[in-house]
């Protein structure tokens, strides 16, 4: 048999950092996957605790090569080092304190091998640990996950698979300038080149304990993705001004802006968007207003405007129609701990990056 023949259909990249606590779970898990022709890279980033002993454990299977940094250099150049020992023409990525679905490299492998137009695929996540468990759904197809990077990281960056010739291709490389919020930053640049989808099926149990983020790193991660969304903004043809980018938060944070002219004020900035992205193509039109609308609606209701007033007045009208009041009054009665809970999952996701950066 040649080499060609003996390469692994998956590399599997796992970064270490004082796991040790939850790294076997996580290997165990992905060891035990459905589909088996894969090799896994545990590369520990100059664990001080128990974490190399524990992976040493699985050195035994033929599958695990594992890697060590001599001093700790960060997630970003652990990932670059990894990845360049990647020898299969898929690459998933997995983190050490998670849990792979049995079925997760068997569904990605396929997906990819039936829609050679998409270079990377990723899928919903079960969070748990200190949350009762609950699934986060993202995005399906391309046109809706790239206006999401709006809000949002649509791509879980611990349950993505990806074509190697992406790092081939210098596509897939982390900057350090955008450090806490590197993932975040590479999607806003991958999306204008790659096809990227999720699957609806869960693909990772994602865990949250306590000692994931700081508020140090949680403040860093936050203004550094202010910035990817500012130069989104930007290169999709809009320069936004201090009030229009406190607006624009205000929905990510759920915090309403403190001023009588909020909502207009808000559908007045998402039509500045929706009219900058049509005459640049930067996003898809449809998807862009789908979301856009989605948005508006859901801070109007949190704010406890009149729907109806707003269905009947420049320029929020083109955010809340007719049949949109039907909706709303269909569903309102719908409002559970389940939908309060998910609300606040969302903004986890923003807390995702922070931890995972570490230095």
């Amino acid at each position: 048999m040649n080499q060609r023949e003996q390469l692994p259909a998956i590399s599997v990249v796992v970064p270490t950092y004082n796991a040790g606590r939850y790294v076997e779970e996580a290997v165990a898990s992905v060891l035990a996957q459905d589909f088996r022709d894969f090799e896994l890279l545990l590369i520990d980033d100059g664990s001080t605790d128990n974490t190399a002993e524990v992976v040493s454990r699985f050195a035994a299977d033929p599958r695990v090569r594992l890697l060590r940094n001599e001093r700790n250099l960060g997630l970003i150049a652990t990932l670059h080092r990894a990845y360049a020992e990647c020898r299969a023409p898929l690459i998933a990525r997995m983190d050490s304190d998670d849990i792979c679905a049995p079925d997760r490299f068997g569904r990605q492998v396929t997906f990819l091998h039936e829609h050679p137009e998409v270079g990377i695929v990723g899928g919903a996540i079960r969070f748990f640990g200190n949350v009762a468990p609950n699934v986060f759904t993202f995005p399906l197809a391309h046109a809706d996950i790239h206006p999401a990077m709006l809000f949002y990281c649509p791509l879980a960056h611990p349950a993505l698979m990806f074509r190697r010739e992406l790092l081939d291709q210098g596509i897939i490389r982390y900057d350090d300038a955008f450090r806490h919020a590197e993932d975040y930053h590479l999607w806003s640049r991958l999306l204008l080149q790659v096809n990227a989808a999720n699957l609806p099926e869960v693909v990772l149990d994602y865990r949250l304990h306590a000692q994931q983020v700081s508020s140090d790193s949680s403040d860093k991660q936050y203004a550094a993705s202010l910035r990817v969304r500012r130069q989104m903004m930007q290169e999709c043809g809009v320069e936004p001004t201090d009030e229009e980018i406190a607006l624009h938060e205000s929905v990510i944070l759920e915090r309403p802006v403190a001023r009588t002219d909020y909502l207009p004020a808000l559908a007045a900035w998402f039509a500045r968007l929706e009219a900058a992205a049509r005459q640049s193509g930067y996003w898809n039109e449809q998807a862009l207003h789908r979301l856009l609308k989605g948005k508006f609606i859901d801070t109007a209701r949190r704010v406890g405007a009149d729907l109806s007033a707003l269905a009947n007045a420049a320029p929020t009208a083109g955010y809340v129609s007719t049949e949109d009041l039907t909706m709303v009054s269909h569903e309102a009665g719908k409002a559970s701990l389940a939908t309060r809970v998910k609300r606040r999952l969302k903004s986890m996701v923003w807390q995702w990056r922070a931890r995972r950066s570490k230095s």
